[in-house]
């Protein structure tokens, strides 16, 4: 009996983890808000912080040493895994994903949107 409480709790231990980790991700509507707020207010945030926000999930698609471009970040999708990704994506699964436009290193706009890894990296590699 005792074995098998304890691997309850240790199932319960990670689901709490992996629904913690999942939580992290600032691929959101707030992300792109806070972004979008700043550019309003003159307090742009710089590529360097957003890169860094959004970590692996982000995909450096800028040019000229960061000075303008894209960043686009999908949400549980990698800057090592999304060629992979892409080409085993159906037309169905839904990601939520950011769209972010960089101009002389300031981050200027942020569109968040949901729709198929097509939808949001589509072309991406032409443009890397």
């Amino acid at each position: 009996m005792r074995k098998f409480r304890n691997i309850l709790l240790s199932l319960a231990l990670a689901f709490v983890f992996a629904i913690t980790l999942a939580s992290c991700s600032k691929v959101s509507k707030s992300y792109a808000d806070k972004i979008n707020e700043g550019f309003k207010n003159g307090n742009c945030l710089t590529y360097q912080e957003v890169k860094d926000e959004l970590g692996d999930e982000c995909i450096d698609a800028t040019h000229n040493n960061a000075n303008s471009g894209l960043l686009i970040a999908v949400k549980g999708v990698t800057k090592d895994n999304y060629r992979e990704m892409l080409a085993k994506a159906d037309s169905t699964t839904k990601y939520e994903f950011l769209a972010i436009t960089v101009v002389q290193g300031q981050c200027q706009n942020a569109n968040y949107a949901s729709g198929t890894l097509a939808e949001a990296l589509g072309g991406i590699d032409s443009l890397i």
